[in-house]
């Protein structure tokens, strides 16, 4: 997820702005001159919305006084707007290209293997149980909590299960679910740009952990053709437990064992992602709804 800024980033605004405008200018270049391959578009649908996250980062800075709409110690206003413009170019791809369906957004009566609801459930029980501690967030804080979270997580379910997704199956459904996952992983890249009480060490670890459960939502998103629900538990998956730990959920140093706990689980439903995908279609034939047009 692009977490909200909790204080200012040490990078000076523009850098950031620079380099997200750069990214930006060379992913449109490249969704342009190469919309027919896969690979490449898949890539470069991931790079507009880093470079859109890292862009807004910078330009919010001088453009955005902080105290507006602060609450909990975070800049909501701010926040809000860094993740609205890549939701917005996002929107514009899906449209641009009529992939809405294609991508899972699709009405219930589309949806498929309702069963496997059930291990998104699973799925969300470990971080559920963080709420046995009590909710630290309450009022308006866990309002605007929650709207960023819906948004936030929204927007990579958009890009990385829906277009990047979509972009890649022309490689095939195993590889397509890989490269999404690889490069959803990656996209996390972007909160170094986000604030000084953001470690390094928390984004790597954030990134690995998010590779792997990116196989597992993908595989869930292809076998319903549908990225509703993967929408609805990827918030809840983040939502839980920033709701208990609140700020320093983002400031937390990964150890050893946690590293390995984290990586266990994500290992495990990633296996089962996998899985899921024995019998959905030849690597080398994806499904017809889903190939490029």
């Amino acid at each position: 997820m692009a977490l909200p800024g909790l204080a200012p980033s040490s990078i000076d605004w523009r850098i950031d702005a620079a380099l997200g405008i750069l990214a930006t200018g060379a992913a449109i270049a490249l969704l342009l001159r190469f919309r027919e391959r896969p690979l490449v578009f898949a890539i470069a649908a991931a790079l507009l919305e880093i470079g859109l996250l890292i862009a807004a980062r910078g330009l919010v800075r001088p453009l955005v006084p902080a105290g507006l709409l602060m609450s909990g110690g975070v800049a909501w206003l701010r926040s809000f707007l860094v993740i609205l413009l890549p939701l917005g170019a996002g929107i514009a791809l899906l449209s641009w290209r009529g992939w809405w369906t294609s991508s899972g957004f699709t009405p219930p009566s589309q949806w498929r293997r309702w069963r496997l609801l059930w291990l998104v459930g699973l799925w969300l029980l470990v971080p559920a149980l963080s709420l046995t501690r009590g909710i630290h967030v309450h009022g308006g804080t866990l309002i605007l909590a929650a709207v960023y979270l819906i948004l936030a997580t929204g927007l990579e379910e958009l890009f990385y299960r829906g277009i990047v997704l979509r972009a890649a199956i022309g490689k095939g459904l195993l590889p397509a679910v890989l490269i999404s996952s690889i490069l959803f992983g990656a996209s996390h890249v972007n909160n170094l740009f986000t604030s000084v009480s953001i470690p390094p060490a928390y984004v790597l670890d954030q990134a690995w952990q998010a590779a792997l459960v990116g196989i597992f939502l993908a595989a869930v998103r292809l076998r319903m053709n549908a990225i509703w629900p993967t929408m609805a538990a990827h918030a809840a998956y983040d939502l839980f437990p920033l709701i208990v730990y609140w700020a320093y959920a983002s400031r937390y140093q990964p150890t050893v064992a946690g590293f390995w706990l984290s990586t266990g689980f994500g290992a495990v439903f990633a296996a089962i992602g996998l899985f899921l995908l024995r019998g959905y279609g030849a690597a080398s034939s994806p499904p017809r709804s889903m190939r490029l047009a």
